[in-house]
């Protein structure tokens, strides 16, 4: 019998609609998916591998769409953890209460990416609120759910994010049969 090793994580990106899910994907694989999306929105899983302090991480886009619930499940439930992105200027809309309900379905550990957080109407403080209303308990506000507020466009918060994914990695000790 073969040992098992560590492998990287698949992380699942959902969220609401035009909150930035492949902007932020864009920016860790730097690149600009989003221009070629028909309308500039995602209709389909993608995926991507990128690398982050010397480790990879496959990213699973899911679309934010109401049309696209089916996929956004099926993104969930492939996924070992997942990054539920919110937007800065608009905090939870209809599509990332299903998002969430896809993640706690599929049981998966997630982090919050709170994005647009360079947009003029940005109000973190108004969107954390909103996600605790909705039932997410971010760490420091009640819960033990990580955070980070990030610009997809400047990269500010990137890194910090993707240390929070790796290290809820670590802590679900993922390892797979290289055979």
């Amino acid at each position: 019998i073969m040992a098992r090793i560590p492998r990287p994580p698949v992380i699942a990106v959902m969220g609401h609609v035009d909150h930035g899910k492949s902007s932020l994907l864009d920016y860790i694989r730097e690149a600009n998916v989003v221009a070629l999306e028909h309308g500039g929105i995602t209709q389909a899983l993608a995926c991507y591998v990128a690398l982050h302090g010397g480790r990879h991480i496959t990213f699973l886009d899911t679309p934010g769409h109401a049309a696209f619930k089916a996929l956004r499940e099926r993104g969930a439930q492939a996924a070992d953890i997942a990054i539920l992105v919110v937007a800065a200027d608009e905090g939870v809309m209809p599509q990332t209460e299903e998002a969430l309900a896809a993640i706690t379905e599929a049981k998966i550990p997630y982090v919050v990416a709170i994005t647009k957080i360079d947009k003029n109407n940005a109000d973190i403080e108004r969107a954390k609120s909103s996600m605790l209303e909705h039932g997410i308990y971010l760490e420091g506000m009640g819960g033990d759910v990580p955070y980070a507020p990030i610009s997809s466009k400047t990269g500010e918060g990137v890194p910090e994010l993707l240390d929070l994914v790796l290290l809820a990695t670590d802590l679900i000790e993922l390892s797979g049969d290289p055979e």
